[in-house]
């Protein structure tokens, strides 16, 4: 049992951690040229979002963490400009750079290095733009503590996804469903998280563990909870991750946490708002739809016509068509029924142009005939008539010549000329340039290694045109002879269904991969402990951080357990009698490491059925099926007499191997009945006596 945490009732400072390198980018067309907490959104950098809602919610100090790359200057620049402007009253912002960070469990472990985190901290990603009262949040978290001194961090999730009319915003439902929703188990009481699963389908069903009703008769269910990847923590968690080198992601730290509650000794609470503004602009189609409901003002009082960094009024804003303009742009309200638009300061909108739910950046023009619709597009963009633009992103400095048309889910970036008159097919992204052939320090536009780009051919890019096609990562593998032929595998034209599919089948392939090794590292570690008689322990530590390393289930850990110690008790083939002193000697050396993952009667149910599944792999087991019960039941005390007739009543795991099971137990087992029975004579004689004194 871990010491209990030690609660400060008042903390000198607020501090929030902000992840700099999301789990998720916008892809090499975009963030290779910038951060993608320095992209724009509505014309303000995402960063600007998240820093004005800390400051707002009375944050004292800001961390903004980030990897040691080319935008890291950019990034220390920019926090450096915000914070100028608010001298020594305004919130404080130090940019921490780690050169080896590959995940929030690195960076973590780093702060912890550095001892940074004082006290209870926010954690949080850049991408996000929220309006909940965080004041309340952290008041009640640390109320929290004072009550319950286990409890090392409160998880905030949004039960209600907010509420969208546009078919852009109706697109991106999807993409949140699938990326950021998880299915939670809280106590109703409490709210201590009790289960923790990311959503991964569309069934309405779904599955919670038995012994959770142990846990509190009264629960909460949320079948998809939006999760903004942000919580509360105190400064245990940060040294948690340090302990614990396997733990990369917070996903990671909860199933831990939760699993192994009575080992830790730590609690998760987590509060579920139904009030404010939350969501993360975690990829494109995200940043889509957050840049809508941003125009739609239901990020309120984060509106376009106010900047965040000077809170001066930088817009116009009109209400009946939802438009925002700079006074220094040519720009005529509601042309042609243009509505939900940012126009950015210097920008010329000729009278013949129609735009919907885009962003238009500075020192831009549109000529007439523009149709865009969904386009965000940046600073310094030349678009001439009659080009036409749909759910695409514009890079700084493009210029598209006369009749361009940009489809769906296309990004252009930085420098990229094209046209006239060609259609660019939908999901292309485009570049200015190859990657160099030489890599020095003065290089700082070359692409990743793995990157692939092929110049764009005049029926994409036009004849003046300037272009060069990004390669989806899966084409990399193939010949350049068959990027013609494989149009349909690039992940952009097959249909939403097959992509799924294949994602399916790699994630089922993986989790074979780490159970088969998860399985073979608790068997040589079982084994070496055989031979080193090593305690129980230092196996169970060893054991535990091979689950976490392979991301293995409890059930899967109490079934390789199993059949890990009767493996490494076996000393010779065959199904014969003298296989059963190795398997004692093997159960007599493990039974404390067996113990230990064995705590209910759903745990006891597993054990039987994973011997039961082991005698369908290995049927020499068979002859000693009875003692082995006999002994776990007797000698070890693990499987009560009422679980293993109850497995036995039922069928047991339904496997081929329990018809031959039940013919070999068939006397433990009647004597296991008539044990019970005598148990009910006496209790019955007991209860006679009792009546008739």
């Amino acid at each position: 049992m871990a010491p209990k945490v030690e609660v400060h009732e008042e903390s000198s400072i607020l501090q929030a951690v902000i992840l700099t390198e999301c789990d998720i980018d916008y892809g090499a067309a975009i963030t290779h040229y910038n951060p993608k907490v320095l992209v724009p959104l509505a014309n303000t950098p995402l960063l600007d979002y998240t820093l004005a809602w800390l400051e707002r919610c009375g944050v004292d100090e800001v961390i903004v963490y980030c990897r040691t790359n080319t935008h890291t200057d950019k990034i220390k620049q920019h926090c450096k400009r915000f914070t100028s402007r608010r001298e020594d009253c305004g919130i404080k912002v130090m940019v921490v750079v780690s050169e080896d960070c590959l995940n929030l469990g690195d960076a973590m472990r780093d702060l912890y290095s550095k001892s940074l985190l004082k006290d209870d901290f926010i954690l949080l990603q850049g991408d996000l733009v929220a309006t909940l009262d965080l004041q309340d949040i952290v008041a009640k978290h640390k109320e929290n503590r004072l009550s319950d001194k286990s409890m090392i961090m409160t998880c905030v999730y949004v039960n209600k996804p907010t509420e969208t009319t546009t078919t852009a915003a109706m697109e991106g439902e999807e993409e949140r469903g699938k990326e950021v929703t998880a299915t939670l188990v809280t106590a109703a009481d409490t709210g201590k998280l009790l289960l923790h699963r990311r959503t991964r389908s569309k069934s309405s069903k779904i599955s919670i563990p038995t012994e959770l009703f142990q846990a509190s008769s009264d629960l909460l269910t949320y079948p998809a909870a939006y999760d903004p990847s942000l919580a509360i923590c105190s400064e245990v968690v940060p040294s948690l991750f340090s302990d614990n080198f396997d733990y990369g992601s917070r996903d990671s730290l909860l199933r831990g946490v939760i699993e192994q509650e009575e080992l830790l000794g730590y609690s998760i609470r987590c509060q579920v708002v139904q009030d404010g503004y939350a969501c993360r602009a975690s990829t494109l189609q995200q940043y889509q739809r957050v840049s809508g409901e941003v125009m739609r003002r239901e990020a309120y009082p984060m509106v376009c016509e106010s900047s965040l960094t000077s809170h001066r009024i930088r817009y116009t804003y009109d209400p009946f068509t939802t438009t925002y303009w700079e006074p220094s742009a040519k720009f005529t309200k509601g042309n042609g029924g243009t509505s939900e638009v940012v126009v950015g300061a210097g920008t010329e909108v000729d009278a013949g142009v129609l735009l919907t739910a885009s962003v238009v950046g500075d020192h831009c023009t549109l000529s007439d005939g523009v149709r865009a619709n969904a386009a965000f597009i940046m600073n310094n963009v030349h678009i001439k008539s009659g080009c036409q633009l749909d759910h695409c992103y514009i890079g700084d400095d493009v210029v598209l010549e006369e009749g361009v048309v940009v489809s769906s889910g296309c990004v252009v970036g930085p420098g990229v000329r094209l046209g006239p008159h060609v259609t660019i097919p939908p999901g292309t992204q485009l570049v200015s340039r190859p990657p160099s052939s030489t890599h020095t320090p003065d290089h700082h536009h070359d692409f990743d290694e793995t990157t692939r780009v092929k110049e764009a051919d005049p029926s994409i890019c036009g004849v003046k045109g300037k272009a060069f096609i990004l390669l989806p990562e899966e084409t990399n593998q193939d010949d350049d002879d068959d990027d013609d032929e494989s149009s349909d595998d690039d992940g952009r034209s097959s249909g939403p269904d097959d992509g799924d599919s294949e994602d399916a089948l790699m994630m089922m392939s993986d989790d074979e991969h780490s159970e088969n090794e998860f399985r073979r590292e608790v068997q040589e570690s079982l084994m070496n402990g055989m031979s080193k008689k090593s305690a129980a322990e230092n196996m169970v530590l060893e054991i535990n951080a091979s689950r976490h390393a392979y991301n293995v289930s409890m059930e899967d850990v109490l079934t390789t357990v199993t059949q890990g110690i009767l493996r490494a008790g076996q000393k010779q083939d065959g199904g014969t009698e003298p296989t059963w002193p190795g398997i004692n000697t093997a159960l007599k050396c493990f039974v404390d490491v067996l113990r230990n993952y064995v705590r209910k009667g759903r745990d006891q149910l597993l054990v039987l059925n994973a011997i039961e599944k082991l005698m369908v792999d290995s049927p020499e087991f068979l002859p000693a099926t009875q003692k082995i019960l006999f002994n776990l039941n007797q000698t070890f005390e693990i499987l009560e007499g009422e679980v293993i007739l109850h497995w036995y009543k039922k069928g047991g795991a339904g496997t081929t191997a329990f018809t031959t099971i039940k013919t070999s137990i068939a006397q433990f087992i009647e004597w296991l009945e008539k044990d019970s029975e005598d148990e009910e004579d006496s209790e019955d004689e007991e209860d006679s006596d009792e009546e008739s004194s």
